[in-house]
């Protein structure tokens, strides 16, 4: 039996450009031009009143994003379920725990 590729398991690069929304989100939280800490703060404070099981989509211009949100998330039983970005700015999808 031939292992399937990951593509073909549905599993995504995180940093693939695409164009294409992997997961609905509940809410979109838009913070194009802000830089972290304040993307992390601000979309804590947005997850802090979603429910459990409801998906956060984070678009952010700010590249240091993709280094930091997983880790700073898990810790809150928060996690990232996907993240990738297209030409100008990133798209980060966090499931509330």
């Amino acid at each position: 039996m031939k292992k399937k590729s990951k593509r073909e398991a549905g599993i995504r690069n995180p940093m693939e450009k695409t164009t294409e929304k992997p997961y609905q989100a509940d809410k979109v939280l838009d913070l194009r031009g802000w830089v972290c800490p304040w993307v992390l703060l601000k979309a804590k404070s947005w997850l802090r009143r979603m429910n459990a099981g409801e998906i956060l989509e984070v678009i952010s211009s700010d590249a240091q994003i993709h280094k930091s949100f997983s880790d700073v998330f898990e810790r809150t039983g928060d996690r990232v379920i996907s993240m990738n970005h297209d030409e100008d700015c990133y798209h980060v999808f966090v499931k509330r725990g």
